[in-house]
């Protein structure tokens, strides 16, 4: 009798174990998170929503800024480039104004004097630089085709190109592979 109440287990084999989970990533704001989502609007009044520039897989470089921040206007003709080169293949680019000592109309008289061609968002309340722990700027945040932060820094990575370009091309989460 012992025999006929083992095998039955035994056939089955290692079915009793069961497996771990396996864990997603956290929302926060660190390398390997899926980033805080927030909506903006931008200086027109247009809302900008990070969770629809995930839904639609872009790659994202999110950037927190300020026009008397030297550091901040020394980084807006690398990022408008790197927009216009790769803005068609899935790229995207948000500046974030840190709302300290501006004003929307210094905000937009900037973007108009340094050409910047990609969105502005206006952070009103400072609640997203908070959310985003910002202590100093430019604080920038590059953003997979899959959702997940792939770089946090002060300033662009010195191969940011290269590393834009790895992102475009690397695979999608619906399984498809780097579609241009």
């Amino acid at each position: 009798m012992a025999i006929g109440l083992v095998l039955p287990i035994l056939a089955a084999g290692p079915a009793w174990a069961q497996k771990m989970p396996i864990l997603g990533p956290n929302v926060g704001r660190r390398v390997g998170d899926l980033p805080i989502d927030f909506t903006l609007k931008d200086l027109d009044g247009h809302p900008h929503a990070l969770k629809t520039l995930r839904q639609e897989k872009k790659v994202v470089l999110m950037v927190f800024w300020a026009s008397w921040c030297v550091p901040c206007i020394e980084e807006v003709p690398l990022v408008r480039e790197a927009y216009t080169k790769y803005r068609d293949r899935g790229f995207e680019a948000l500046g974030i104004v840190v709302n300290l000592n501006q004003t929307r109309e210094g905000a937009r008289a900037f973007v108009r004097d340094f050409k910047i061609n990609y969105p502005i968002l206006w952070d009103e309340d400072g609640s997203i630089m908070d959310r985003y722990g910002i202590q100093s700027i430019p604080r920038n945040f590059l953003i997979g085709r899959d959702g997940i932060i792939r770089y946090v820094g002060n300033g662009l990575p010195a191969a940011h190109d290269a590393l834009i370009e790895s992102l475009l091309a690397g695979p999608r989460v619906d399984g498809a592979a780097g579609a241009h």
